[in-house]
């Protein structure tokens, strides 16, 4: 049976009377919900839209506006909306903020004083206000609601909860909106929740009288209970209001994440869902939510922009996960040894089709095109991620691996945060932190035989185009163990693996940027062979432990030095390195180079490319003071110590005669601080004399040293 739908018409109700085989048609129109649909135990339904068909979280509001002041109109509407979005004509306008919207700034402008006393002290009542920043190390955002002032005009803030490494936020990235007093720019607006009034300035060429104007009232526009064989087709949901400030949000296993278990469509215990050729517009949370135990899900041919937070969450329970860490608990021990998950509450053979994402993460920097965590089988393909805060792809843990990343172009990330890569993933698993808490790849020979009980299946990034200017393109941070990296073209930013077990890349070509090896494990077993790397820094190795038993051969490297083959992780193996000025040198093809070609066809094909930076990933400008080597901090070094910021010096090397050696400065630390001057580069080390103190970071851990 087919039920045709006019925009306005009561959607719950026909879908609580649908019946198998039965198809639900939305006519072309605006479909307004204050509510989200539930489609709860339906099977064998069709869900399709005509052209111009919208489910959208706004409503209309009928606006008498009168002048306020010079520059502001007033009107009444409604009292006690959750008003988290405003558009005027179809155009989205700024909630009032501080400082003003700036495009393509983080956080769209921030200023350490946006939360200063003598800003404070202009405000009226900042109660209901909200403060956005970065975590204090830019590892995505911490966020905040204000509940007050003091005497001293101070905030009152609650956190939101919306990082899982700690509410600490960054002192200059920061920003605060939903101030009344702030209300000072064309398109910027604030609603009084108590009175019902509504404050906006609008742009300069607007007929307010006569313009639409329509609040964002509703979060969650569909959710798939228990559901079998549903198709979602040709539908656009869209202007749904922001949800990270009405949300509970849930720690991911020992990931960075916490996040909202919401999304405009919410699906779980589901089996077969298929969302085809939909579009997510001003999306203000997450976009899709595939919760807890779900089979054989797909999105195929779906659109995702401006929208506020993640694309597509793939979530299973956390307690699926066994002997479950976290970041209030390292377990040093492993009680329970079974490998794989318990039950089976987890998302399994989900696919991620031909589908483009850009301009997510407006408001949440803890987010992704794609995130995953404790799920079997995940496959992203041929899609196209830009324009994205932090991660394009993100995989929270190993459990439980399976995955498939194959043929995606993925560029312009990393835009607001540090220390992170286009794809990211993290294998903070059961055997990470056995045997004591260690961020720097101890005990790795001890950890090995643990090292696939919940990374059970091995996750393959294959033949994708990752594209930057920062970070690391496919990073493998923290124990990420079991994976296959193949046939990737990498260009500005490379590969980095940290700790972790049994990880091979081969047949990748890197251009301008480095293969980064961070705190090897003994006995990890990674396979690197068959890569051409062209840079005049193919190589980052820092801090490898003994006993590591990575094998490096047959790889090409143009523009490295002789250096590059002083590392122990060469002997006995064949390599190739060229002169730095012998970039041509690809052309020789030594027959000893197995490299296997690949097609240079990535991402959806109807979709932007991104523009190639020529800057190449220089050798480390160097000094040496006093029989000691120093490097600036770049990208590689802040990750490997965990570094809020670039400040500091490394040490590249001390022999046992340097002052610095005496006073217990070592290789691979990072100096802060010598007697009582900040180390903000190499060059602050040439104004200290006679060494008595030294302030350092060793394997992320800060350290006081005197003489």
């Amino acid at each position: 049976m087919n039920h045709n739908i006019k925009a306005g018409e009561n959607i719950q109700s026909v879908v609580n009377k649908a019946k198998n085989g039965d198809t639900i048609t939305l006519l072309s129109g605006c479909h307004r919900l204050c509510a989200e649909i539930e489609v709860k135990n339906k099977h064998n339904i069709k869900f399709r839209g005509e052209k111009g068909t919208v489910i959208s979280g706004s409503i209309t509001a009928k606006c008498e506006w009168k002048k306020y002041s010079e520059n502001i109109f007033a009107a009444s509407v409604s009292k006690g909306l959750d008003v988290q979005a405003v558009f005027v004509n179809g155009e989205k306008y700024i909630m009032a903020r501080y400082p003003n919207y700036k495009e393509s700034a983080i956080l769209n402008g921030y200023s350490k004083s946006a939360v200063s006393p003598d800003k404070v002290k202009g405000w009226k009542n900042p109660k209901g206000a909200y403060v956005r920043a970065l975590q204090s190390f830019e590892w995505g955002g911490n966020s905040f609601v204000v509940e007050g002032k003091t005497a001293d005009n101070t905030l009152s803030l609650k956190w939101i909860g919306d990082n899982n490494r700690g509410h600490d936020f960054h002192k200059d990235y920061v920003m605060i909106e939903n101030v009344f007093e702030e209300l000072d720019d064309e398109k910027e607006w604030f609603y009084d929740k108590d009175e019902g009034i509504i404050y906006l300035i609008p742009e300069s060429d607007t007929d307010l009288l006569n313009a639409k104007i329509e609040l964002s009232v509703c979060g969650e526009l569909f959710k798939f209970i228990d559901c079998s064989n549903i198709t979602i087709e040709n539908i656009e949901f869209s202007k749904t209001k922001r949800m990270m400030f009405c949300s509970k949000y849930i720690k991911i296993t020992r990931s960075d994440w916490s996040i909202a278990e919401n999304g405009a469509v919410y699906i779980k215990g589901c089996e077969n869902i298929t969302l085809k050729n939909c579009t997510f517009h001003e999306i203000g949370g997450n976009c899709v939510f595939i919760h807890n135990k779900n089979k054989n899900c797909l999105l195929l041919g779906c659109d995702f922009s401006y929208c506020g937070a993640s694309g597509v969450c793939i979530i299973g329970n956390q307690k699926s996960v066994r002997d479950l860490s976290t970041w209030e608990n390292h377990k040093t021990k492993i009680a329970d040894k079974i490998q794989g998950a318990i039950g089976d509450d987890f998302p399994c053979d989900i696919t991620v089709s031909d589908c483009y994402f850009y301009r997510l993460g407006e408001y949440e920097k803890q987010s992704a095109a794609v995130t995953v965590s404790v799920a079997l089988g995940v496959k992203v393909l041929g899609s196209t991620i830009h324009h994205m805060p932090r991660a394009g792809i993100n995989i929270c843990d190993g459990s439980f691996g399976g995955h498939l990343i194959e043929g995606n172009l993925v560029f312009d990330t990393i835009r607001e945060t540090g220390d992170h890569g286009p794809f990211n993933s993290w294998g903070r698993d059961r055997f990470w932190s056995y045997g004591g808490f260690d961020t720097s790849g101890g005990k790795g020979k001890e950890k090995r035989r643990y090292a696939l009980l919940d990374a059970t299946e091995t996750t393959v990034i294959a033949k994708n185009m990752f594209v930057g200017t920062r970070g690391f393109g496919i990073d493998l941070d923290d124990g990420s163990s079991n994976y296959l990296i193949t046939k990737n073209y990498c260009h500005g930013v490379g590969i980095k693996l940290r700790e972790g077990f049994l990880r091979t890349a081969c047949n990748n070509f890197i251009v301008n940027a480095p293969l980064d090896l961070h705190c090897t494990f003994a006995k990890n077993d990674d396979v690197i062979e068959n890569n051409i790397i062209i840079s005049e820094k193919p190589l980052s190795i820092i801090a490898q432990n003994k006993g590591f038993t990575t094998i490096m051969r047959n790889n090409l490297f143009v523009g490295a030095s002789e250096e590059v083959l002083s590392n122990e992780i060469f002997y006995d193996y064949k390599n190739y390195v060229c002169k730095a000025n012998d970039k041509h040198a690809l052309s020789m093809n030594p027959k000893e180079i197995y490299f296997e070609k690949f097609d240079l066809s990535f991402g959806r094909k109807d979709k932007p490319k991104p523009k190639f930076s020529d800057k190449d990933m220089e050798s480390l400008p160097q000094i040496e003071v006093l029989k000691a080597v120093f490097t600036v901090v770049d990208d590689s070094i802040r990750s490997m110590g965990g570094l809020s910021d670039y400040k500091g010096a490394f040490v590249k090397s001390a022999l046992p005669c340097s002052p610095f050696y005496a006073l217990g400065v070592r290789e691979d630390d990072v100096i802060l601080k010598l007697n009582e001057t900040n180390i903000n580069s190499p060059d602050d080390i040439k104004k200290v004399n006679n060494l008595t103190s030294a302030l350092v970071n060793r394997k992320q851990k800060i350290i006081n040293l005197e003489a």
